[in-house]
């Protein structure tokens, strides 16, 4: 779902950064322009055209994968609302039996804490 909501911002700011720079795309070079400066414009307008057709296809693929997604989402919390009120409903399955402890237990001693020296070989 978020994927789907990325792409469709990135679509959007596409569509309206090409409508700004379709109208540079179509000037001519001005005479006071270098050609550095027309290179760069003209190759800004080849990328974002570019980057126009691929946004363009990839829109099918992107509306298949958030209906995709939004379809698992709804069917997982519906497989989680059937298992939740299964369990909570059911009750426990073994019976609690009270845990009694009658054997007597043994005591061991602690290690110490400290560090001790090594014993002599």
């Amino acid at each position: 779902m978020k994927s789907f909501v990325v792409c469709s911002l990135i679509g959007l700011m596409l569509l309206v950064a090409v409508a700004e720079v379709r109208a540079e795309c179509d000037e001519e070079k001005a005479p006071d322009e270098s050609d550095f400066k027309h290179f760069f414009k003209n190759l800004g307008c080849k990328v974002n055209q570019g980057a126009k057709d691929v946004a363009e296809a990839a829109k099918p693929y992107a509306d298949k994968i958030g209906e995709g997604a939004k379809e698992f989402g709804s069917s997982v919390a519906h497989k989680y609302d059937e298992i939740k009120h299964k369990l909570t409903d059911e009750g426990p399955t073994t019976p609690k039996a009270p845990i009694a402890y009658d054997a007597p237990t043994e005591k061991v001693p602690l290690a110490p804490i400290g560090s001790s020296p090594p014993p002599a070989l």
